[in-house]
């Protein structure tokens, strides 16, 4: 009995080892933002050489700006993040269908995220946000 509960425990912990370490990245997703300060940071994703990502309909909350700084972000596991560059995004401040975009080229195999790094000091609304890795669109 004691070894059919040592067994049961020791398959518990591995299944919620497999479950922590499972990758929560995605390849190309869509979303929106709201009321996001500067130090907001998207969901990861995996990408390699390339990534884009696009903000549809920008307001600002606070803030009279328009404009917002938008940084590309390797996630190291075990060492600090890498800033793959700051691109500012002004265009999508226009209206609502109206777009900025990023492009990060020379990238390495890993995880990524992207990054606030500035919102002119106010509360930033986005739309749409789209995240895509494949450069032939």
């Amino acid at each position: 009995m004691y070894a059919k509960r040592h067994l049961a425990a020791a398959a518990g912990i591995s299944s919620a080892l497999i479950i922590i370490l499972a990758p929560t990245a995605y390849a190309n997703w869509q979303s929106s933002i709201n009321s996001a300060a500067t130090g907001f940071e998207s969901r990861r994703w995996d990408d390699e050489s390339y990534t884009e990502v696009r903000f549809k309909g920008c307001t600002q909350e606070y803030a009279s700006g328009k404009w917002t700084k938008v940084a590309v972000w390797e996630d190291n596991f075990a060492s600090p993040d890498n800033n793959h560059g700051t691109k500012t995004f002004t265009a999508c401040f226009k209206g609502k269908d109206s777009v900025s975009a990023g492009e990060w080229t020379g990238l390495p195999s890993d995880n990524y995220y992207f990054r606030l790094q500035d919102t002119d000091g106010g509360l930033l609304n986005v739309r749409v946000v789209a995240q895509d890795t494949t450069q032939a669109d």
